[in-house]
C-alpha cells in the first residue's frame, strides 16, 4: 500500500531514487533545511535547466518549470507503477478520474466552507491561554487542517484525533525511502497500514450506506458506469488527505514564521487585513510547503535548449522557480504587495486539487493570528528533516491581544 506516497517515492526508474544525492550539496544537513534557497541558487548559476549525473534533469527556472508542467510530453509514465495511484496517470485518463473527485474542491464548494473554517479558527484561538504560549502547529494549524479534511472525507468527530500522528508520519513518507532512517521508515509503513485499514472500513460503510462525503462519491458508479476498486478508493483518499492536510499546516506555520521574521510586514498586514489573500500568495511564493515536483519524459523532448531523452526523470524545484530573478525583482525579499506568480501548488493538468481549500485555511488562520499580535518566544526554530515537503517542527508564540474583545476576528 502506498498511501501518502508521491512521485519521488513510487518512481520506477532506479536513477531517480537518489535524486537528492546527485545535487552538488548536502541536502540532509541542518543548514540546507534552514535555508534551501541559497543552495538552490548554486544550481541556477549553471542555467535554468541542468543535467545531473545519470538520466536526471533539474529545473530551477520558472518559465522552464511552467513549460514542463504544461507539456504532455512530460508526465508520470514510469513514475507510476500501476497500482499506486489512479490519480498519478497521464491524460486523458487523468481528466476522467479527476472529475470524479473534483466537486468538494471547486471554488463554489470552498466558498461555502469558508464560514465554517473561520468559525473553527475563532474557536481554536478563543481556547488559547493568553498567559502562556501556544504552538501554532500542534495547537492551531494541525487541528484546523485535520477537521477540514476529515469533514470532506466523512470521518466522525470522535475518530479524528487518532489521525494526527498517522498523517504526520505519512507526510514523512513523501521523501524517498533511501533518505529515511530505518526507524522512520518503520513508523511510516505502520502509519500507512493503519490508515489503509481504517479507510477500508469506512469505504465498506459508505458502500452500504452512502452519505454526502468524498468516500461516498468515489464508491458510487461513475457517469460511464465504471466502479473503482477498494484499493483505488483507499489509495486516492489517502493521497488526497495527506496532500490536503500537510500543505495547509506547513503554509500556516511557514507563513507566520516569515511574518515574525519581518515585523514591518507583519505590522503592515495587521493594519490592512484586506490584504490577507494577497499576502498568502506571497507567503506561498516565498517559502512553499512543497519543494519538488517530479515528471518523466514520455518521449524525446527539449527543455529550453537542453535535449531530454525519453525516460529522463525531471525534477522541478518549485522553491527555486518561485525565486527566479527573471520573473521577480529582488526575489529573495518578502514583499506582500508583489503580484502573485508562483508554482507552489503546481500548474497545468495536475494542479493541486485542494489548492483553494489550502488557501482559505491559511487566509482564515493567518488573518486571525495577525490580529492577535503574535510574539515569538525566542525558542530556536527547527525545520523538519524532510525534502519534498517543507515545514517547521514547532512554532511557539505568545498571543498578546484578543480580537474577540471587539468582536472582530476577521
Amino acid at each position: 500500500m502506498t498511501i501518502g506516497s508521491t512521485p519521488a517515492e513510487v518512481i520506477a526508474v532506479d536513477v531517480a531514487r537518489d535524486f537528492w544525492d546527485r545535487l552538488p550539496f548536502d541536502v540532509r544537513g541542518a543548514e540546507y533545511h534552514a535555508d534551501p534557497y541559497r543552495f538552490q541558487e548554486r544550481l541556477r548559476a549553471d542555467g535554468p535547466v541542468l543535467r545531473l549525473a545519470g538520466e536526471v534533469v533539474v529545473v530551477t527556472g520558472y518559465r522552464e518549470c511552467l513549460a514542463v508542467l504544461g507539456d504532455e510530453r512530460f508526465g508520470f509514465g514510469a513514475l507510476n507503477t500501476g497500482a499506486q495511484s489512479f490519480l498519478m496517470v497521464d491524460p486523458p485518463e487523468h481528466r476522467r478520474l479527476r472529475t470524479r473527485i473534483a466537486a468538494p474542491f471547486t471554488a463554489r464548494a470552498v466558498a461555502r466552507l469558508r464560514p465554517a473554517i473561520e468559525h473553527r479558527v475563532a474557536g481554536l484561538l478563543a481556547g488559547v491561554d493568553r498567559s502562556g504560549e501556544v504552538d501554532v502547529i500542534a495547537g492551531l494549524g494541525a487541528p484546523l487542517a485535520l477537521d477540514v479534511i476529515c469533514a470532506l472525507v466523512g470521518v466522525p468527530l470522535d475518530e479524528r484525533p487518532q489521525w494526527i500522528q498517522a498523517l504526520s508520519m505519512m507526510a514523512a513518507g513523501f521523501d524517498p525511502e533511501a533518505l529515511r532512517d530505518a526507524a522512520t521508515s518503520d513508523r511510516v509503513n505502520c502509519a500507512r497500514l493503519d490508515f489503509a485499514r481504517y479507510l477500508r472500513g469506512l469505504i465498506e460503510q459508505r458502500r452500504a450506506a452512502p452519505a454526502g462525503d468524498l468516500v461516498s462519491a468515489l464508491v458510487r458508479p461513475g457517469p460511464d458506469g465504471s466502479v473503482l476498486t477498494t484499493e483505488q478508493v483507499t489509495t486516492a483518499v489517502g493521497q488526497l488527505v495527506v496532500a490536503g492536510y500537510e500543505p495547509a499546516v506547513d503554509l500556516i506555520a511557514n507563513g507566520l514564521y516569515a511574518l515574525l521574521c519581518h515585523p514591518g510586514r507583519l505590522a503592515w498586514l495587521r493594519a490592512g487585513p484586506e490584504h490577507t489573500a494577497a499576502a498568502v500568495e506571497e507567503l506561498l511564493r516565498y517559502d512553499p510547503p512543497i519543494q519538488l515536483l517530479t515528471r518523466v519524459a514520455l518521449r524525446d523532448a527539449v527543455i529550453a535548449d537542453l535535449p531530454v531523452a525519453e525516460g529522463t526523470v525531471v525534477g522541478l524545484l518549485t522553491g527555486a522557480a518561485n525565486r527566479d530573478p527573471r520573473l521577480h525583482t529582488e526575489p529573495h525579499r518578502l514583499d506582500l504587495t508583489r503580484a502573485p506568480q508562483h508554482l507552489s501548488l503546481g500548474w497545468g493538468e495536475h494542479f493541486c486539487l485542494g489548492a483553494k481549500l489550502v488557501r482559505v485555511q491559511a487566509e482564515a488562520m493567518l488573518g486571525a493570528l495577525v490580529r492577535c499580535h503574535p510574539v515569538a518566544t525566542g525558542e530556536p526554530v527547527r525545520h523538519k528533516p524532510t525534502l519534498i515537503s517543507r515545514g517547521l517542527e514547532r512554532l511557539p508564540v505568545v498571543l498578546t491581544a484578543d480580537p474577540a474583545e471587539d468582536g472582530r476576528w476577521f
